[in-house]
């Protein structure tokens, strides 16, 4: 019959590889990377323009109304309060690595109240990676009023970047061009302590209607009833916490305009002056609208203090080190108790099995 303290030694043994195989495991199965949570106590970003420039193609009421009170003949850009709201939710179907994303993406007039400011309005739907930020199989997408949702795709990032983001170029997507467009790293910056990461896009007379035929605003007709073709011109940049990923701020200065079919694009110039000019002066091109907001200083820093809390990796990588030089510890000692040479009593006199 075995000594007690071998017995012992053998269960001790036992738990020390149990404690191994826990702690080599651990990292695996319960991955350091916090995924996006479903529940983010954040999840709206917005940016505001005191003084936005909204074309006549917007708000055909309110245009009225402005053009009588001017005195105009043709209706002309009004200056205006502009909001833009991304708001994201994330739900089921999910599991640790995806989930299911529904993104509302509104820009309202401030000045006027209800329906009326509304200048557009989208909702997409699509599954996102929970750790690049990354779209995952086909979207859909509700932008005109009164029409049922399209298929559509979303491709690169939107909602964030990818956990441990590198200062490196992403392809960031445009809802309203509907493809991504690149984003160079350009410099890193200290907001109240923490580092963000800087990405600009930049626009060059971006078609629209090339990759989002069926927008209902892509096409129209400028003033002198010609045929003509949106286009994107402007910059966006986005302010990353890096560790994950998440998108704290955004600028813009965007440019929307109008150019009558065979006509050279290059004449919406990215500071946007061109256009404004052209269009109150009822020539070509015409403008849709002019953006230059950013995200309130309030609302940035809400979001910086939730993607800080994101960054933070699960401590199962050092538990997981810890577990593994204990069960290690604990199995050699172990081991050696128990394989040790079990001696025994006869005759008075302790000897040893080999005699």
């Amino acid at each position: 019959m075995l000594p007690r303290s071998r017995v012992v030694a053998v269960l001790t043994l036992g738990l020390g590889c149990i404690l191994l195989a826990v702690g080599i495991a651990l990292p695996l199965l319960v991955p350091p990377e916090r995924p996006v949570p479903l529940e983010l106590s954040e999840s709206q970003l917005t940016l505001h323009d005191d003084e936005a420039r909204v074309g006549a193609t917007y708000l055909a009421d309110a245009r009225a109304d402005d053009s009588a009170a001017d005195g105009a003949t043709a209706p002309q850009p009004v200056t205006a309060p502009v909001t833009k709201t991304y708001a994201v939710s994330l739900g089921e179907p999910a599991d640790d690595e995806a989930a299911a994303a529904t993104v509302g993406v509104t820009s309202v007039r401030d000045d006027i109240d209800g329906d009326a400011g509304l200048l557009d309005a989208e909702v997409w739907s699509y599954r996102i990676d929970r750790l690049t930020g990354e779209s995952l199989g086909d979207a859909k997408v509700a932008d005109t009023p009164a029409t049922p949702a399209r298929s559509t795709e979303v491709t690169g990032q939107w909602l964030a970047f990818p956990r441990d983001t590198a200062q490196e170029e992403y392809g960031v997507f445009d809802n309203l061009l509907r493809r991504d467009v690149p984003a160079r790293f350009v410099q890193t910056e200290d907001v109240d302590g923490t580092e963000v990461y800087v990405f600009r896009q930049e626009f060059h007379a971006e078609p629209v209607r090339q990759a989002n035929p069926g927008y209902y605003r892509a096409t129209s007709s400028t003033a002198d009833g010609n045929p003509s073709s949106l286009y994107r011109n402007g910059t966006k940049e986005f302010r990353v916490e890096p560790h994950s990923g998440m998108i704290v701020s955004v600028a813009e200065d965007i440019q929307d305009v109008y150019v009558p079919d065979g006509e050279d694009t290059g004449v919406a110039g990215d500071s946007g002056e061109s256009s404004d000019a052209a269009s109150d002066a009822g020539g070509s091109p015409e403008l849709l609208s002019a953006f230059r907001g950013t995200t309130p200083e309030s609302e940035r820093d809400d979001l910086l203090v939730q993607a800080t809390a994101l960054g933070e990796d699960r401590p199962t990588r050092g538990w997981g080190i810890v577990l593994t030089v204990t069960g290690a510890i604990v199995a050699v000692g172990s081991a050696v108790v128990a394989l040790r040479p079990q001696r025994v009593q006869r005759s008075g006199r302790t000897q040893s099995p080999e005699e």
